[in-house]
């Protein structure tokens, strides 16, 4: 049965969920119909039964803004992977908030931002529906992907670094190149990139398993293909720190040597007994 807010026993539901979908449509009958992926934790946020927003991250598409821009429809999909079925869709209106606007900063504080950080989308919810779930395959969630943070962090560093705060290979550059429309030619991100001030985040922000207000998860080891944190200890103040490996190596063969030495000496003293 549909609600017309989100019931209260779902919110602690909607907030455990470690990703949930997004899905927007162009007016055009000619234009693309566009679903996007969420994830990184504690992105997604309840204002009040009939209000949520997310913090929307840099890709190479921008799909999603655009549309809204033109009419403003929205879908919000969230999936049972564990625990008893269930889906849940949030229909209602959204607006965009980009990156140095009033409302993204009284949304996303400066210690809860993420690299590569472009807007804060709020969804006025119209409609709540749930559905079985029936078909849905168990998923165990083991942590999330480190990637895409990594390499819009290095591009914020980029940026931070220039006079100007808008090098080159910075994340303003690559808004002004992969952020301006959408696949069918809307606008999309309209004034994030002029923004005078470098975007920032601090450091336990950089790892995208932290819990918002958090810190760094402790001793966490990254292995994301490709990651700058891949093979890399993370410490208890989230700077990571170069695994050892040779090291390691060298103490595992000396003392594979040794055990050798002493088994080759227990051979020859029981051969000598013979």
């Amino acid at each position: 049965m549909p609600h017309e807010s989100i019931p209260p026993e779902l919110i602690p539901w909607f907030l455990k969920q470690q990703m949930f979908w997004v899905a927007t449509a162009p007016l055009s009958l000619e234009g693309h119909v566009n679903a996007s992926p969420k994830g990184v934790r504690d992105c997604f946020h309840v204002i009040s039964p009939t209000r949520v927003w997310y913090q929307d991250l840099t890709g190479s598409g921008i799909e999603t803004i655009s549309h809204l821009r033109e009419n403003g429809r929205i879908m919000l999909m969230f999936i049972a992977f564990d625990g008893p079925p269930r889906i849940a869709r949030l229909h209602g209106r959204g607006k965009v908030h980009e990156y140095g606007s009033p409302e993204y900063d009284e949304l996303v504080l400066p210690e809860n931002r993420r690299p590569g950080s472009r807007a804060a989308i709020v969804v006025d919810v119209q409609r709540v529906s749930t559905s079985c779930g029936y078909a849905v395959p168990y998923y165990e969630f083991k942590s999330h992907r480190q990637i895409l943070l990594d390499y819009f962090d290095r591009r914020e560093r980029a940026d931070q670094a220039d006079p100007n705060a808008h090098a080159e290979k910075g994340l303003k550059a690559y808004w002004d190149r992969e952020n301006l429309e959408s696949i069918d030619g809307l606008p999309g991100l309209a004034a994030a990139s002029k923004v005078e001030r470098t975007p920032y985040c601090r450091d336990a922000m950089r790892f995208a398993d932290t819990p918002e207000g958090g810190d760094a998860p402790e001793r966490s080891i990254l292995k994301e293909p490709g990651s700058v944190a891949a093979g890399a200890v993370v410490s208890g103040g989230g700077t990571p720190v170069k695994r050892e490996f040779g090291r390691q190596r060298m103490q595992d063969l000396v003392v594979a040597f040794a055990l050798g030495l002493a088994a080759a000496a227990i051979y020859v003293q029981v051969m000598s007994a013979l």
